[in-house]
């Protein structure tokens, strides 16, 4: 359910890359969006090899391509020039705030949640059997001790993305080599300014209809997992995942719902993976106890 809920939120994400902040799309983002989902479709039908793997690229520079020469959207690298190393400690010294850091805290016990479904997931995607108890902690350890080093040139934190695990679906790559390669590469773009500013010209509304292809097949993946569950009309299962499925869209399908409660329950009930990824949690400890026919399991503890 949790991977569903990613693929569903970032679906939503990737919409407003096209239509903007206002959820307004002007007809020519649209048509951009659809010309690079199509081209990247194309790419993947139509090619083989190395070209099929990198059909998502392929696509958005396709989709950056017609925008310049149809007047769809425009290519526009941002300002400056040169290289530009992080800047230690930017925002001073860190001070600890306990109120601020509450909410963090509740938020990463959803993160948690996360990473035991995409680590899992990504286990099955390069064929290995996938072993939770093994690899989640492994993986919570490396987005900690990034987020941590991260912290101190003045990012955000580091968790696991959803889309690289999309992208391993698309392209069938599944070596570790890679993976480290392309690390390598985007902390040398990261120094080289010049390229980042380029890659900051990308028309928005090609960069949303890339995501779009991305996020679509990780809401599948949650859909294929979700398959494995035993969501019988007799067990609670079913009404685990129906509940949690609409404890998640509501944030999405009604932004506002919560917006007259305190900042700490916004943070947690306003996002979809957060609220939908909590309550499967409760309700598989609370129905988890009852039989289908509402008798307590032998054995259990009142």
């Amino acid at each position: 359910m949790t991977v569903l809920l990613i693929g569903v939120a970032m679906i939503r994400v990737a919409a407003r890359l096209v239509t903007g902040p206002d959820g307004t799309g002007e007809p020519r983002a649209v048509l951009l969006a659809a010309l690079t989902v199509a081209a990247t479709v194309a790419a993947y039908v139509l090619l083989r090899g190395v070209w099929r793997q990198t059909s998502v690229l392929l696509g958005m520079a396709a989709g950056t391509l017609v925008a310049v020469g149809t007047g769809l959207g425009s290519f526009t690298p941002a300002a400056g020039d040169g290289f530009a190393l992080p800047v230690f400690l930017p925002f001073g010294t860190p001070r600890f705030d306990l109120v601020a850091a509450l909410p963090l805290l509740v938020f990463s016990l959803t993160t948690l949640a996360e990473i035991t479904g995409q680590t899992v997931l990504n286990s099955e995607t390069v064929g290995r059997t996938p072993a939770p108890e093994r690899d989640v902690p492994r993986v919570a350890r490396a987005d900690a001790l990034v987020s941590l080093a991260g912290g101190l040139f003045g990012t955000s934190l580091m968790v696991t993305s959803a889309e690289n695990i999309g992208i391993g679906r698309l392209t069938g790559v599944r070596s570790r080599f890679v993976t480290a390669g392309a690390g390598a590469l985007l902390v040398a773009l990261g120094l080289a300014a010049p390229v980042s500013r380029a890659l900051a010209g990308i028309p928005e509304a090609v960069v949303g209809g890339s995501a779009l292809v991305v996020y679509a097949v990780i809401a599948v993946m949650g859909v294929e997992m979700l398959r494995r569950a035993d969501l019988s009309g007799t067990g609670p299962g079913s009404l685990t995942a129906a509940l949690a499925l609409a404890a998640g869209l509501l944030p999405l399908l009604s932004p506002d719902l919560y917006a007259g409660f305190p900042g700490w329950a916004r943070t947690v009930l306003g996002s979809g993976v957060v609220a939908g990824t909590l309550t499967a949690v409760l309700l598989t400890a609370l129905l988890g106890r009852l039989r289908p026919g509402g008798t307590k399991v032998p054995g259990r503890a009142d």
